[in-house]
């Protein structure tokens, strides 16, 4: 003889579903903010951007770029780091090390790739100058303080001020350079 289900069971099955909808549904919209929210800052600090790029190495290769910033400064090779917790890292460390509350683990210096990354830009980019920064958000932390070139994306704007837009005519002198790297660069489909 077949079990029957109590009544009860349905209503409580279909609320613990609605729960389950809602709370994915809150997840995936604090996601897609907080993504939104580091590219509104990383945008603010650029007349133009290039985004998950190859362009030549030097060595017949190409490199990956995470960003390509047209700066009142110049170019801005950023990297993008969303690493949750306490980050130890040094310049002279080969592994950087990250602790979360619920996550330990580690991972190659950066800096390295970021300066081959800078060396291809300026290949390209002659005489403009080349900055490059690793950008973390704001769920990491350098509790231990931040080796060279390492930004909190909650601080980019006090090194990169907000840009101007109505002062384009700055970048001017950038402009033929960087409608060179346009051209080289192309889309990183696998990125």
């Amino acid at each position: 003889m077949a079990d029957i289900v109590p009544s009860w069971v349905y209503p409580i099955a279909g609320l613990a579903a609605l729960v389950a909808v809602i709370v994915a549904a809150v997840r995936a919209y604090l996601s897609r903010r907080f993504i939104r929210r580091n590219e509104e800052r990383i945008n603010s600090i650029a007349f133009e951007i290039l985004r998950n790029v190859l362009i030549p190495n030097g060595n017949g290769g190409q490199i990956h770029l995470n960003y390509l910033l047209l700066t009142e400064r110049g170019l801005l090779v950023l990297d993008l780091f969303d690493v949750p917790g306490a980050v130890f890292g040094g310049d002279q460390m080969f592994q950087w090390t990250a602790i979360g509350r619920k996550l330990r683990f580690t991972f190659a210096n950066p800096q390295s790739i970021l300066y081959d990354r800078m060396a291809a830009v300026k290949m390209l980019a002659g005489e403009t100058p080349v900055e490059g920064r690793l950008v973390f958000t704001q769920r990491g932390d350098f509790p231990k303080g931040k080796p060279k070139d390492v930004l909190r994306i909650d601080h980019l704007n006090n090194e990169f001020p907000v840009i101007d837009r109505s002062r384009a005519n700055v970048t001017a002198a950038f402009q033929e350079v960087w409608q060179h790297i346009k051209l080289e660069s192309k889309p990183n489909l696998h990125g």
